[in-house]
């Protein structure tokens, strides 16, 4: 009978004895040895993903009617209007009606205004006429934003026209060392003096490689 009480209370010591082990461990602020080893996570920050530039930026596709209002009025009468007769791109080009004595200036600001990776300006022109013609382009680096009146225009070349189809390219590095630099700011001009054809189309206005 004795050794059987000694024996219960043997084990109610071990109990509580393992008890108080656990709460006293579970109260612990030390870090097992493997653990103190561990070196912190290092979070490394995401890699930068750079998107490949298109080998031709579209600068004025001319498809849409508020594509007819952004080309603003510069000087001289004439009419503009979306029209699918020539268009080399898409399914519409912009039509210039003029009078053919008639010098006439419309003027473009909304478009892409990062240039970087491109070396050259290019748009398609049909000139409705059995004689030759001429178109000036001008780049502007700064403008008024009520009238578009441009207030620095150190580029400024003519192309001759032929009659139909013609293509013109412009290359950046000629604005780049007339400028400096290629102005973020910037507009585009088109001029059209007296004895260009009084029909002429314009589309595709682009950037290439």
């Amino acid at each position: 009978m004795f050794t059987k009480r000694l024996t219960g209370y043997l084990l109610l010591v071990v109990d509580l004895g393992l008890i108080l082990f656990i709460v006293v461990r579970a109260g612990s602020t030390d870090i097992p040895l493997k653990a103190k080893s561990v070196r912190p996570l290092a979070i490394q920050p995401a890699p930068t993903v750079v998107r490949p530039r298109p080998d031709t930026l579209i600068l004025g596709d001319f498809e849409m009617p508020h594509d007819v209002v952004n080309m603003y009025r510069q000087g001289g009468a004439f009419t503009r209007a979306l029209d699918p007769g020539h268009a080399t791109h898409g399914r519409m080009s912009l039509r210039f009606d003029k009078k053919a004595g008639d010098n006439i200036e419309t003027a473009l600001t909304h478009f892409p205004r990062d240039w970087q990776g491109y070396t050259t300006l290019q748009f398609d022109l049909y000139n409705d006429s059995h004689s030759d013609g001429t178109i000036w382009v001008r780049v502007g680096s700064q403008f008024d934003s009520k009238r578009f009146y441009v207030k620095s225009q150190k580029y400024a070349h003519g192309f001759g026209l032929q009659p139909k189809w013609n293509t013109v390219s412009i290359p950046l590095e000629d604005i780049r060392s007339a400028f400096g630099r290629i102005p973020q700011r910037k507009s585009l001009h088109f001029n059209f003096p007296a004895g260009s054809g009084p029909h002429l189309y314009l589309d595709y206005l682009r950037l290439v490689r």
